[in-house]
């Protein structure tokens, strides 16, 4: 084979070395979104957020018995939205909210929220994770159900990971509170300990006090276990069951409700 035959081949050759070195490489295949976890695991709240360009959406049901008092609140719907890989907007529509006693029915819309939740760190060794949040709760609610005005709140989550899927959360809350037209503030602190079962299942057990300033008020202890399954990677049950006691009256806790994300 002769110089003058073998050009076209090399020719040929060239071509496909140039194409193969200027043709782009393979984008590489998008990060799957984690799976969901709801916020509805109790009343300490982790400090994960929603995932960017996501819309998370919580709901459920709760009954709470004292004595011949009994409160039903229907709804509790929450949607949250990721604004960012730390962040998530977060607003709370209105339950329909029903406390029967022998003497009267009370019932009607509760109010709304709107929040924004900000993740400041991720857990690194024994330096846990912290997320804050500030909102209000807004007078959409039923007279008689509803505060009748804006009630500004903050909070802030400390969340330690600890071995054998086990973690510990902290979280402390407060609102300026009204009702009856007296202002006030609402102070809640919560210590719990959450623990996967499995690869679906999570739990928390948590103890919560919440004190107030208002004249004459009585401090309220809380004690509660919560439990969720992950049916699909953007589906979650949950359901709990707790006790309240206020200046030695018990009162019976328990609701369910699902999380879903698109």
């Amino acid at each position: 084979m002769n110089a003058r035959s073998l050009r076209p081949a090399l020719a040929a050759a060239v071509l496909i070395v140039g194409a193969c070195a200027t043709a782009p490489a393979p984008a590489s295949a998008p990060r799957p979104a984690p799976p969901i976890a709801t916020s509805r695991l109790g009343i300490a709240k982790s400090t994960g957020t929603v995932p960017t360009g996501m819309v998370q959406l919580e709901a459920g049901y709760s009954r709470a018995r004292l004595d011949q008092r009994t409160r039903h609140a229907f709804g509790e719907t929450m949607v949250r939205v990721g604004l960012g890989p730390r962040t998530e907007a977060r607003g709370s529509l209105s339950s329909y909210m029903r406390t029967v006693t022998p003497a009267a029915t009370v019932e009607g819309i509760g109010d709304a929220s709107l929040s924004l939740k900000h993740r400041l760190r991720d857990p690194g060794g024994w330096v846990p994770a912290v997320a804050l949040v500030a909102g209000s709760t807004l007078p959409t609610g039923a007279k008689g159900v509803g505060a009748g005005a804006f009630q500004p709140e903050a909070g802030a989550s400390l969340e330690w990971k600890l071995p054998a899927g086990l973690r510990a959360i902290g979280m402390a809350t407060w609102r300026d509170a009204i009702a009856a037209g007296d202002r006030y503030g609402l102070t809640t602190l919560v210590a719990a300990g959450r623990t996967t079962i499995g690869k679906a299942g999570a739990a928390q057990f948590e103890y919560a006090r919440t004190s107030s300033t208002r004249a004459g008020a009585v401090g309220v202890d809380q004690l509660r276990a919560t439990g969720a399954l992950r049916l699909t990677p953007a589906l979650q049950l949950d359901g709990w069951a707790g006790v309240a006691n206020s200046a030695g009256k018990h009162e019976y806790l328990a609701g369910i409700g699902f999380a879903q994300r698109w």
